[in-house]
This record gives structure tokens, sequence and C-alpha cells, in this order.
């Protein structure tokens, strides 16, 4: 069948049919308990063309003035469903009541006999294929289509037990009454499941939420590397779709692209969980209670749109000094980078509770034209002399030289021994670079990557 339209149509047609044969029995066998079971497949016939209209309506994709969708008509069609079988059976408590008290003895049973059959058989095979789809496409509108007529095969059994029993004896007066006890029993079963179906859409078109389902999408996003805190969950069904809200806390020192990726591997895992999902994260910028003091600082910097480097932090006494590199436009003004620095020093000392903020401010390197050098390997076995003079550098290499205006530039490898401290490892790049600048000149931009080497013995 094609989706679930298929099945309620084909279930509408179903009920039509039944409808027709136990009229015709009915009449032919002047059952009183036939006609009563006719009723109840006229009504649902309604049942049946509400549930394929509620669904029909719920397979509408999103669109602006419902952008959750159509979904929740299915929860409205099961109240109805539900509503109706309320109806049915309080009306048939009332009879059974009234023919325990005044029996009235049922016709014609061998037809009658055969036609429950017939009915028994349709809707244990129309039960297992709407209950099949029920769970396949998440449909409250199926399942209480299927509830419905579970509860008609425990009517329909009744009565053919009610009439088999009559057929046996029709002058016992406990037998007689076998029809008025079983409807009894099954209206209240049938009630006890309608009142649970009813309870469940109730839920759903007030968007309750799973507490097992809030739980495992919490412990979901937790386990993502980077989150540090998991906030607000909220999830709600709609039709077949779930929809999940929720926002996580992640170290401010992520970039915006790192904060996406992470983000987008919360959406991963709770998809993990429900396939379906509709999954919109949240994130927001934490500050971690162990965070190194200069890295909030550099985020204190960045926060206000200040890009920062060499970070340096001093306690002498109970006296904390901060000193930092602070990169500005090169086309402003003295006045207007000192502006800049002040603003950030006062920044700084206000919210670290620092005695003194030193600023030293550089020009952000601009893109530059580059001409080669005509002179490379003359330069390039300089360097590895003034290298050679260093007993810490074990080799330069991937050497890059180049010339902006009348200044040089170089790049290159310097390969460390890999035991050496990172501070030890700085000061040795240091030292080479004051080196190279007293040895060549008009030497402009010096980058030295160091990597480690050979482990000496």
């Amino acid at each position: 069948m094609n989706g679930k339209s298929g099945f309620a149509i084909a279930s509408l047609v179903v009920s039509c049919v039944l409808v027709v044969v136990k009229v015709v029995a009915s009449l032919l066998s002047g059952s009183i308990s036939m006609l009563a079971e006719a009723i109840n497949n006229s009504l649902d016939v309604v049942t049946s063309a509400v549930t394929l209209a509620s669904v029909k309506i719920s397979e509408r994709p999103a669109d602006r003035e419902h952008p959750y969708g159509h979904g929740k008509v299915e929860s409205l069609s099961a109240l109805v469903t539900v509503g109706a079988l309320f109806v049915i059976y309080l009306t048939v408590i009332r009879s059974a009541i009234e023919r325990l008290i005044v029996p009235q003895p049922i016709e014609s049973g061998s037809l009658s006999l055969a036609v429950i059959l017939f009915g028994i058989v349709v809707n244990l095979v129309r039960v297992h294929f709407l209950t099949r789809a029920a769970r396949q496409y998440r449909s409250q509108a199926l399942s209480a289509e299927a509830l419905n007529f579970r509860t008609d095969i425990m009517s329909s059994s009744v009565v053919l037990i009610a009439v088999f029993l009559t057929v046996l004896d029709p002058a016992s007066p406990v037998l007689v009454r076998a029809d008025a006890v079983g409807a009894l029993v099954v209206s209240v079963m049938a009630l006890f499941f309608g009142v649970r179906l009813g309870k469940q859409a109730i839920d759903t078109l007030l968007d309750r939420t799973s507490i097992d389902l809030t739980r495992r999408i919490r412990e979901a996003a937790r386990s993502v590397q980077g989150v540090s805190e998991v906030g607000a969950v909220r999830a709600r069904e709609v039709g077949s779709q779930a929809f999940v809200d929720l926002s996580v806390s992640v170290p401010r020192s992520f970039s915006l692209e790192s904060s996406h990726d992470l983000a987008t591997e919360v959406e991963n895992r709770v998809r993990e969980i429900r396939p379906d999902a509709d999954v919109v994260v949240h994130v927001e910028p934490m500050a971690p209670a162990d965070e190194p003091l200069v890295e909030s600082i550099r985020t204190t910097a960045l926060r206000a749109g200040n890009a920062v480097h060499n970070v340096c932090v001093h306690h002498v006494g109970d006296r904390r000094y901060v000193q930092l590199d602070l990169e500005v436009n090169s086309n402003l003004t003295l006045q207007q980078a000192h502006d800049i620095a002040t603003q950030l020093e006062q920044t700084i000392k206000r919210e670290f509770n620092c005695w003194r903020v030193s600023v030293h401010i550089e020009p952000m390197n601009e893109p530059m034209v580059a001409q080669r050098i005509q002179e490379k390997e003359a330069a390039v076995r300089e360097i590895e002399r003034i290298a050679r003079d260093h007993v810490a550098i074990q080799q330069v290499h991937n050497v890059s030289i180049n010339r902006c205006g009348g200044r040089i530039n170089l790049m290159m490898d310097c390969q460390i021994d890999p035991a050496t401290s990172l501070s030890d490892a700085h000061l040795v790049a240091e030292q080479f670079e004051r080196n190279l600048r007293r040895q060549i000149p008009n030497l402009g931009d010096v980058l030295i990557h160091t990597e480690p080497g050979v482990t000496s013995a």
C-alpha cells in the first residue's frame, strides 16, 4: 500500500462492506445483537473517514503558517475516535443492563454466527496490517483505528458466544443473559483502552515530553567532546516526527567554525536516538572553571574585537602585571591606536585585578607583493652557517626567502632535540632570530618553525 493513506482507504472500504453485510443479515434474521453490530460498524465508517482525512492532512509538508507540519491532526483524530468509542460503549452498557433485567432471545442464530465469524476474520486481518502500519509510520490515527477494530473483534466474539449459547439452550434463564454480561465486560475493557489512547493523544497535543527521551538526548549531547554543559532540552512529537531543541555550553575560546562543527555532531548523536528528529542546537560560550589566566585575557581581548599575542602574566608579591602585543590596522593614526590600547588596558585591569597592563602596539600585517631574490642559494648557505653556531639547533630546512620593498623576509623549519622543553625551544628560536638580524642586513619578517629532530644520545 502507498503510505499511511493507503491503509486508511483500505480500512474505510472494509468498514463499508461490513456495514452492508451486517445490515442485510440483521434484516433477514431479525437479530437485535446483529443490528447493534451493524450500527457499531457504521460508526466505524465515520471514524475511518475521520482517520483518512487526518492522515491526508498530516502528510502535508510544513508551510509558513505550520512550521512544525500538520502531524497533530492525527492526535486530534485519535481523540475523535476515542470519543466515538465512549459514545458507543456507554450506550452498550446501558442496553446490557436493561437486558440483564429483561432478557431478550436472539433469533436466526445460524445466519448471525456466519456473519459474525466473517466479520471477526476480516477485522483480525485489518488489525494486523493497521498495527504494523501505525508502528512503521508512528501514526496515532492508525493506532486509534487499530484499537477500534480490536474492540470490534472482542465485541463480535462476545456476540458470537452469546448467539451460540442462545442457540444451544434458548429457554435457559442464565444463558439468555450471556449476551448482556459479555457486552458489559467488553465495554469496560474498550473504555480502558480508549482512556489510555486518549491520554496519549492529549499528551501529544499538549507537547508533553517523554522523560526517558529527554534523558537519552541529554546523555547523547554530553558525550560529544567539547561540550562543557547541557542546558535546556525540549523534545516534542508532532505526528510521526520529533522536534528537539537544546542548548549546549562550550569553552568560549572555541572559534565559530569549531562551535558549528560541535553543534553538527550533537545533532548527529540525537538522530542516532530518533532518526526522524528535527534538531536545533543553540551553542553558548562558557568560561571553564580551570581556564588559564592567559587564555582568559586573550578571550577578553577577542570579545572586544582585538587581536593579541605574546600574552605574559607576572606576579610580583601580591601584584599582577600583564604585558601583551596588540595588532591594529596599519591605516590608523597613532592616537587612534593608542585609544584602542588604553581601552583594552582598562578592561583587563578591571576584570583581572591587575596592577599594571603594558600593551605593545603592532601594525596588522597586510598582504604584500613579494619578489624572489636572485642570490637565494648564497643566502641559504649563510643561514645554515649561522645555525651551526647554535649547539641546540640540529638542522634548518625548507628555507623560503623573498623581498618586500627593501626588506628581506625569511621562513624556515628548525629542528631541535625532541626532549627540549617548549620554553627552551622558544628561547633558542629567539636567539637564532637575533643572530640572523645582526648578520643579515635589511631583514624584515622572520618566521622560525621549531620541530622535533633526532634525540640526542
